[in-house]
């Protein structure tokens, strides 16, 4: 897999707009010093972000349970992001909100001052060969939380030491079993089975992260009239199933196999080319 196309961009860092390569990250942030932000992904298609709407309700939740606040106003929000696009002259590629606690003072713990703001992006990342090849590994060996509803936190520590581990046995993805053998998902992506041309997902009750790209695979296949099932997929019933793919904000559907499994992926190439249309009809 080729890596990614580089450009410097123009970025937004808590209320100025400077060169990448001149952004710094206060050291007393306490996204980074603790971790404690959440962030969004956004899709951008010919210029325009695709499901801004539901990237920011989900924003706002996790604002809820991390008592966070945004320092600018939602349709403030819109129009700084609408600029990042415009300053940067991204046609395609992917723009990533992130709100943080603040330049923390005093106590971390006690801290009420105003949160941090910062806008990034990137060109989309090339996609491996298809069907990429996922592992399967044990949410137990890596420090995972699970938290229902999920949020979109910046602590993704276990799920990058997953990503090396499966780099290492030459895998795109790994898939995270918990303790019960059930199946939650990817590192960065959420999984989808097909079995008998129904679709089946693990449930959100998992502490799976509700990823905007799920739902908008799930609204595509309700309309095509595929059953749904979210629910509870134990890792040793993966070989019944038909078909298998990845869903994420950066790769859309991506086909996956693994030791053992193969498959032709009908439905899922058909589900693959119908996201595509989608990305297109809602811009």
């Amino acid at each position: 897999m080729a890596g990614i196309k580089k450009i410097t961009m123009q970025l937004y860092i808590n209320g100025k707009w400077v060169k990448e390569n001149e952004a710094r990250v206060p050291i007393q942030d306490g996204g980074f010093l603790y971790g404690d932000c959440l962030f969004e992904t956004v899709r951008v298609v010919k210029g325009q972000l695709f499901r801004y709407a539901k990237h920011l309700e989900r924003l706002q939740q996790g604002m809820a349970v991390t008592r966070l606040k945004l320092s600018v106003t939602p349709a403030a929000l819109l129009k700084l992001c609408q600029k990042f696009i415009t300053n940067n002259d991204l046609r395609d590629g992917l723009l990533r909100i992130i709100v943080t606690r603040g330049t923390i003072t005093g106590v971390p713990w006690d801290f009420s001052g105003a949160p941090n703001l910062y806008i990034i992006g990137r060109l989309f990342s090339p996609l491996p060969e298809q069907p990429a090849r996922i592992v399967f590994v044990r949410e137990k060996d890596y420090p995972i939380a699970r938290f229902y509803p999920a949020i979109k936190s910046g602590n993704y520590l276990g799920n990058m030491l997953a990503k090396h581990d499966a780099q290492q046995q030459v895998a795109f993805e790994p898939v995270f079993v918990n303790r019960d053998g059930i199946i939650t998902e990817g590192a960065i992506r959420n999984v989808f089975f097909i079995r008998d041309q129904a679709l089946y997902t693990p449930t959100l009750e998992l502490g799976v992260l509700p990823g905007v790209i799920r739902d908008t695979v799930l609204e595509i296949a309700a309309g095509e009239g595929l059953p749904i099932f979210e629910t509870y997929i134990h890792y040793t019933d993966v070989n019944q199933f038909d078909e298998a793919f990845l869903s994420s904000t950066g790769i859309g559907i991506l086909p996956i196999v693994w030791q053992g499994f193969h498959s032709q992926h009908h439905h899922t190439r058909r589900l693959q080319k119908l996201l595509e249309k989608h990305f297109t009809a809602r811009n």
